[in-house]
């Protein structure tokens, strides 16, 4: 089995205002002592991962360009030392454009990091300052052609849309200028104002306009027919990968999400699923910090650990939900039926008839035939796809 290591970096310059992730602001020179945290709780649960079973392993944040290179070869070493890492791991970093220079990128790339996510989240100045970002769109463009000249062949943009003052017109041209730039990936979002966040306290105001739903579709239908032309595989709701025949471009550590597989959530406030269950961290830094130095006590066994405070165990009729909504996220591959009755011995025909049958009718799901058959999302159906999950929820 195939396993992937998720390390959360919770550390960041600033906060932006519509951002609810469990970041940190101010605590930059914990990040050494953080580093050692992690290689700590690596080396806790590194006794349950077979040899050679990781096959991604992701960096997100948080601002993980934050890290030195040389902190990153502390830990990545440490796994390497296990003899865990699959020769073609895929190892991805976030980051933000204006946090990396050219030597930064060329030393990641040759400590083996072979994918780089930049936060870009949109290519018009005037959204990037109503975002909080720190960045400017020429910075953008720099740290891709910096990646690029480093040797990085796998760069990934996000973006968001459905801004409270944007139009369709200026969705457009943000993305666009952000396909102008070549990448071979693209995750774009449809902003969510988040309770707790300085946005939901200005929409509550009044201060920001409500986001207008209709405008909303006609922007996802808008990427996904550019990006179509453009030369990306629309393969998940929010997620378009470069076509070629030759080499892959979907991101392999979030597919490990999508198809119900394993993954390890290490670090601050992070969330794994391992063994059937659902692990998540304490959230604070000082927290976490202390908690992993203080290992000798006692904490329960596997997956429970110095740092987890909750572990869940997923009950079989909640994995096989789970499992259907997840895989129709993945828009073109869909619910494989036979994968689904390898993992529970059942048909989700099954369990899952009546909504099946219901979407189907409703011409929100199809079925895909040829040797392996899929039930999938129509066009109609990717639109709505929250309300087609909730049906399996």
């Amino acid at each position: 089995m195939n396993y992937s290591l998720y390390f959360h970096i919770p550390f960041c310059k600033k906060r932006c205002p519509y951002c609810d992730f469990n970041t940190n602001t101010g605590k930059e020179s914990l990040i050494p002592e953080y580093i050692d945290g992690l290689i700590e709780e690596f080396r806790i649960v590194s006794k349950h991962i077979s040899k050679s079973s990781i096959h991604s392993i992701y960096f997100g944040g948080g601002t993980p360009s934050l890290v030195p290179v040389s902190e990153f070869e502390r830990l990545l070493k440490a796994i390497e030392k296990q003899s865990l890492i699959q020769e073609k791991c895929e190892i991805s970093l976030e980051a933000n454009p204006e946090s990396v220079n050219l030597s930064y990128l060329r030393d990641l790339h040759a400590l083996g990091f072979n994918r780089i996510s930049f936060g870009a989240q949109s290519t018009n100045a005037t959204d990037l300052a109503r975002l909080g970002r720190t960045h400017t769109v020429e910075e953008t463009l720099s740290a891709v052609e910096f990646a690029r000249r480093a040797g990085f062949t796998n760069i990934n943009l996000d973006l968001i849309n459905n801004l409270p003052w944007q139009d369709l017109e200026s969705w457009k041209a943000s993305l666009g200028r952000a396909v102008a730039l070549a990448p071979e990936h693209l995750s774009v979002y449809s902003l969510i104002i988040e309770q707790g966040t300085p946005f939901y306290e200005w929409h509550q105001r009044g201060l920001i306009a409500p986001q207008d739903e209709d405008l909303g579709a006609d922007m996802f239908e808008f990427t996904m027919d550019y990006l179509e032309q453009a030369g990306y595989e629309h393969y998940e709701i929010s997620n378009w990968a470069k076509k070629d025949p030759n080499k892959p471009y979907r991101c392999v550590h979030n597919l490990q999400y999508w198809m119900s597989q394993p993954y390890f959530g290490l670090g601050a406030g992070a969330h794994g699923f391992v063994d059937g269950s659902r692990t998540e961290n304490v959230g604070p830094i000082d927290s976490y910090l202390q908690l992993i130095t203080g290992v000798c006590k006692y904490y329960g066994n596997f997956p429970f650990t110095p740092v987890a405070v909750n572990v869940h165990k997923v009950d079989r009729m909640t994995r096989m939900k789970d499992f259907m909504w997840l895989a129709l996220r993945l828009v073109k591959d869909g619910v494989s039926l036979s994968r689904f009755e390898k993992e529970f011995g059942l048909s989700a025909l099954q369990v899952f008839q009546e909504p099946i049958d219901a979407l189907v009718h409703l011409e929100l799901l199809e079925w895909h035939g040829g040797k392996e058959i899929n039930l999938k999302l129509t066009r109609r159906g990717v639109m709505v796809a929250n309300q087609v999950f909730m049906r399996f929820i």
